[in-house]
């Protein structure tokens, strides 16, 4: 069933692509997922300097829209904000995959990267490579990425420890 701008029903979830009107609830739930997710593993500093990107930015929009991005949301809530996004841009890089917190360990986050990337491979990409944190090196483990290299660099003006992953 082709269900064009209206989605791609999923189980309990419906994916489509981003829309430039998404951008700003997409953009709170990245940054809710940095106040909600980030003190577990990062510093008071650290989840300021991720939670600073999650706003409705020129820069932020363009780390959305300059992907092939993919948001699902709730089939049984149509009225709630997206649980989550995902998105490849040219090349293979996966550009995100972030959940809303209280929809986490339930498979929406391997459901959007497998839907992603079969995206991304009917257009004809054949390898694919992300940079990930603690909460989402799991899940491109699951998916067949390895980890290729380990940087702390700074974001945001703040040292984070990241990871590079990829999938031949």
């Amino acid at each position: 069933m082709n269900m064009g701008a209206q989605g791609q029903p999923m189980g309990r979830w419906l994916l489509r692509p981003v829309q430039p009107a998404d951008v700003p609830a997409l953009a709170d739930l990245y940054a809710e997922c940095a106040r909600v997710l980030g003190p577990a593993v990062y510093s008071a500093e650290q989840v300021a300097a991720w939670e600073g990107f999650g706003r409705n930015t020129a820069d932020f929009r363009r780390y959305v829209m300059d992907a092939d991005s993919w948001l699902a949301m709730d089939a049984d809530e149509p009225a709630a904000p997206p649980a989550g996004f995902c998105g490849a841009g040219h090349g293979g890089e996966v550009h995100s995959l972030y959940v809303r917190p209280r929809h986490t360990r339930l498979g929406l986050g391997r459901l959007l990267l497998d839907h992603v990337l079969a995206q991304a491979t009917a257009r004809g990409e054949t390898r694919f490579a992300a940079w990930v944190t603690p909460f989402s090196r799991p899940v491109f483990a699951r998916a067949g990425f390895r980890l290729v290299q380990t940087v702390s660099a700074p974001y945001q003006g703040v040292v984070f420890e990241r990871y590079r992953v990829e999938r031949p």
